[in-house]
C-alpha cells in the first residue's frame, strides 16, 4: 500500500514538472516569436544615445490649408561629445573652437541648422566620429505669421506652453518623437552593423492638424505693415457676419525659433525683452477712450434721448460736481450729435451719459460684448490668454465724476482690441453681436476633417435704424472729424478714433494709448479692423487703419 502511494507521489511529481517545463517553453517561443524584436530593439536602447530631430506635432493652418508655422525639412549637424573623444585630436579641437559644447561630456545635441551642402561635405571630410548631417523638420520658421496666437512649445519637451500649442497640445501631440540614435558598447565606440540608427514612432496615432479662420494673405499684409508703423500695439481683423477673426497681430513680434536665444539671459536682448514681446495684446484690456462713445452713442439712439441733428453746445468743457473734463479738441461750440462724435466732443456725450444714467450706459457695455471674454480658445488670463476687461457695475460707480469718466473710456473701463472689434462688428452687420471664431476645424495628416468648429451665436441687440445712425456718424469721423488720416480715395471707409490717457510714461512725456476701429468698406462691409497702438514707429491709430483697409481689401472680395 505505501509502495502504491510512493509511486502516484512520484507520478504527480513528474506531471507537475512536466507542466512547468511545458508552460516554460510555451513562453519561450511566444517570447520568440512575437516579442524577440522588441526586446531586441530595447535592448539596443539601453546602449545608445540619442538625440530628438522631431516632436512629429500637427500643423496649424489658414482656412485654405497654408501652414502659419512656416517649417520646413532642413539638414542638422548632430553632435555625439562621447563619441568625438575618440577621433583626431587636431580635427576635434578645430570643431570645438566653433563648438565649444562639442568637447564637453554630455548627451548629444544639434549644433547647427540649416545646413548648406558645402558645409555638409566639409564635415563628412573631417572624418570625426560623432558628427553626423542628417534631415531634421524645423517646426517654427523665419516667415512664421501670427506666432502670438499659435504660440509656442517648450524646446526641452515639446509641449504646448501658450496660444494654440497649448490649447490643443493633446490634439497637436504626436505619438512619439523621431530620434537620431548612436549605438555604443561600454567603450563608447560605435557597434559594428547598427551604429547610427533612425528611431520612429510605430504607434497607430497620428497628432491632428488645426485649421484657422485665419487667413494668411490678409494676416501677412496685417503684419507687414505693423512692422513699419507700429512698435507695440495690435490688430484685428474679423469677419462682422460670422465672427471668424481673419487676422489677429500682436507687436513687438517674436520668432519661435529664437526663443532659446531670447531667454539665453543675454545682453543684447535685454531692451528688446523690456517691451515684453511675447504677451498677445489683442487679447489684453486698456483704456479704450473715445471708441467707447459707440456705445453711448447706441444706447442715445436706440432709447431715443438723442436724435443726430440735435444740437447741444460745447464750451471745451464740463463740470461735473467739483470736477472739470475738458475738451481735447474743444471748444467746439453749437454742434449736432453727429458733429459732436465725429470731433469726438467729451463734453457732449458725458452730458449724453449723465441723461442717460449708469444702469443703461452698463447695459448696453455688455449688450455690446464688453466687460466679458469672447470665449477664443487661447488659454486663460494665468495662461497668457483672453482677459476680460471692465465695466464698473451701476452700484460700483459711486460719483457722477466716476460716470463721467466711463463715458470717454476713461476710469474704470477697459476693452481688448478682440472686444473693440466685435463690439465694430455690431454697427457693420446691422445690429447683431456675433460670437468670435478662430478655429475651424481639426483634420487629419491626409486632410480629411475630425472636428468641425462651426460659427457662434448671433444676438440681434440694435435696431437697423440704430445701426443706419451709427454708420453715418462713423463716415463723419473720416469725412472731417478726428479721424480724418484714415479717409481713402479707394474705399469708403468709416470708424471711431480713440486716445486714452495713462499714468505711464515713454521718453519723459505721458504715454497716451491711440485707437481706430472701423469698417471696411463702410456700406455691406466685409471686415471691421480695430488697430490700438501704444507706442507708433510713424503715423497713428488712423492712418494705419487705412493702409490695412487698403492692403487687405483685394483679398475680402
Amino acid at each position: 500500500m505505501q509502495r502504491l502511494r510512493r509511486q502516484q507521489r512520484v507520478l504527480y511529481a513528474a506531471l507537475f514538472f512536466s507542466m512547468m517545463i511545458g508552460l516554460l517553453l510555451i513562453r519561450l517561443g511566444h517570447i520568440q516569436l512575437f516579442r524577440s524584436s522588441r526586446l531586441a530593439a530595447e535592448a539596443v536602447r539601453q546602449r545608445a544615445q540619442a538625440v530628438i530631430l522631431n516632436y512629429n506635432r500637427g500643423d496649424v493652418l489658414d482656412r485654405s490649408g497654408i501652414s502659419l508655422l512656416g517649417g520646413k525639412e532642413e539638414k542638422v549637424l548632430v553632435v555625439f561629445p562621447a563619441l568625438m573623444a575618440k577621433g583626431d585630436a587636431e580635427a576635434v579641437e578645430i570643431v570645438s573652437h566653433f563648438i565649444p559644447q562639442a568637447a564637453m561630456p554630455g548627451t548629444p545635441f544639434i549644433a547647427l541648422r540649416g545646413v548648406e551642402p558645402h558645409e555638409e561635405e566639409l564635415f563628412k571630410n573631417l572624418v570625426i566620429p560623432g558628427l553626423v548631417v542628417t534631415e531634421a523638420r524645423r517646426r517654427y520658421g523665419a516667415d512664421a505669421l501670427a506666432t502670438h496666437v499659435t504660440g509656442h512649445t517648450g524646446a526641452s519637451d515639446g509641449e504646448g506652453k501658450v496660444g494654440l500649442e497649448l490649447v490643443f497640445n493633446r490634439e497637436l501631440k504626436g505619438a512619439s518623437p523621431t530620434m537620431l540614435a548612436a549605438v555604443i558598447d561600454g567603450k563608447k565606440n560605435l557597434i559594428g552593423g547598427l551604429g547610427y540608427r533612425l528611431w520612429e514612432s510605430r504607434e497607430q496615432h497620428q497628432p491632428y492638424d488645426l485649421v484657422l479662420t485665419i487667413d494668411y494673405n490678409i494676416q501677412q499684409k496685417v503684419e507687414e505693415i505693423m512692422d513699419s508703423r507700429v512698435a507695440r500695439g495690435a490688430v484685428v481683423v474679423m469677419d462682422p457676419h460670422n465672427g471668424d477673426i481673419l487676422a489677429m497681430a500682436s507687436r513687438p513680434n517674436y520668432l519661435q525659433a529664437r526663443l532659446p536665444l531670447y531667454l539665453s539671459g543675454g545682453e543684447e536682448y535685454k531692451d528688446y525683452l523690456s517691451a515684453q514681446p511675447f504677451i498677445n495684446r489683442s487679447i489684453l484690456s486698456y483704456p479704450p477712450g473715445s471708441v467707447f462713445k459707440i456705445v453711448v452713442a447706441a444706447a442715445a439712439l436706440d432709447t431715443g434721448k438723442a436724435w443726430l441733428s440735435q444740437k447741444y453746445y460745447c464750451p471745451g468743457f464740463i463740470q461735473v460736481g467739483d470736477k472739470t473734463f475738458s475738451c481735447q479738441h474743444g471748444p467746439h461750440g453749437e454742434v449736432t450729435l453727429a458733429q459732436a462724435f465725429a470731433h469726438s466732443c467729451n463734453s457732449v456725450f458725458i452730458e449724453l451719459a449723465l441723461s442717460l444714467g449708469k444702469e443703461t450706459i452698463y447695459r448696453y457695455a455688455t449688450a455690446m460684448g464688453l466687460g466679458m471674454e469672447t470665449g477664443l480658445p487661447l488659454g486663460s488670463a494665468a495662461q497668457g490668454g483672453e482677459v476680460k476687461g471692465m465695466v464698473p457695475l451701476p452700484e460700483e460707480i459711486l460719483f457722477l465724476g466716476d460716470l463721467a469718466l466711463a463715458a470717454i473710456g476713461q476710469g474704470r473701463v477697459e476693452a481688448t482690441p478682440l472686444q473693440v472689434a466685435r463690439l465694430t462688428a455690431v454697427a457693420a452687420n446691422g445690429g447683431y453681436l456675433v460670437e468670435p471664431r478662430l478655429v475651424k476645424a481639426l483634420q487629419s495628416r491626409q486632410g480629411l476633417q475630425v472636428k468641425r468648429f462651426p460659427p457662434g451665436t448671433r444676438k440681434k441687440i440694435l435696431s437697423p435704424v440704430t445701426v443706419s445712425k451709427l454708420r453715418y456718424m462713423m463716415l463723419g469721423v473720416v469725412e472731417y472729424g478726428t479721424g480724418q488720416a484714415a479717409f481713402s480715395r479707394v474705399l469708403l471707409l468709416g470708424g471711431k478714433t480713440g486716445t486714452a490717457q495713462t499714468s505711464r510714461f515713454l521718453n519723459g512725456k505721458p504715454r497716451t494709448y491711440s485707437w481706430f476701429t472701423g469698417c471696411v468698406p463702410l456700406e455691406e462691409s466685409r471686415a471691421v479692423i480695430t488697430v490700438f497702438v501704444e507706442e507708433p514707429l510713424q503715423g497713428n491709430a488712423a492712418e494705419t487703419f487705412k493702409h490695412l483697409a487698403q492692403a487687405i481689401y483685394p483679398f475680402l472680395i
